[in-house]
């Protein structure tokens, strides 16, 4: 199974009067392909609260939107669904054999976050390439390949957690663990380090979060 982020510059048609005039950030949660090259998005819009309805009003007015439900959105976070006729790159990724992660939009452009066996992703590609898309390749990796915790780190984070080391207070702190473990503190410190940092990258990255300068 492989990840590939595809990005784009600043997006057309309804996103782009969303991200573009109004200053939202936009996310689709899903796309699929309907008759006639329809593609139905499930989205999530945030935006300021007094942006609501003329954002709404003004995507309801672009030529390529079919129509829009969306759910209730006074707090100033839209969500809803929206079909389309014009969204190329999520159009062949909803045709594709591959799985549509996510997508993020904002005013600098759009991200794409795909999986799929090696043969759907290079398919995908070869696809898009074809159509002249305009589209940059930003990241293609293995899922494989994402660092997991080594048994070391796993055995001394559940001994700082079962000693009270990460509540507040603390029960316990580097000298008690050292003492527990037989490792210098110097050394407990990097191993802590680093396998809090593999933790909550796993956490973001399975929760879809993504840094606007970098990719997890």
């Amino acid at each position: 199974m492989q990840e590939i982020v595809l990005a784009s510059s600043q997006p057309h048609g309804w996103l782009r009067i969303a991200t573009g005039k109004y200053g939202a950030t936009a996310t689709i949660l899903d796309s699929k392909i309907l008759p006639h090259n329809v593609v139905e998005h499930l989205f999530d819009i945030d935006v300021r609260k007094e942006m609501v309805r003329p954002l709404l009003a003004d995507i309801r007015k672009d030529k390529d939107v079919i129509s829009m439900e969306t759910a209730d959105s006074a707090s100033g976070r839209i969500r809803g669904s929206i079909r389309t006729g014009r969204c190329t790159i999520c159009r062949e990724i909803a045709k594709s054999k591959c799985f549509l992660a996510s997508v993020e939009v904002n005013a600098r452009g759009a991200e794409w976050r795909v999986m799929g066996n090696d043969d759907a992703t290079r398919e995908l590609l070869t696809i898009l390439e074809s159509a002249r898309m305009p589209f940059q390749l930003k990241l293609k990796r293995n899922l494989e390949d994402r660092e997991l915790l080594t048994s070391r780190q796993e055995e001394i984070l559940l001994m700082a957690y079962l000693h009270g080391y990460f509540e507040f207070p603390r029960k316990a702190g580097l000298k008690e663990l050292a003492a527990e473990t037989g490792v210098k503190s110097s050394t407990l410190t990097e191993i802590l380090r680093r396998g809090q940092r593999k933790i909550v990258e796993d956490y973001f990255l399975s929760r879809r979060f993504h840094h606007p300068h970098r990719t997890l």
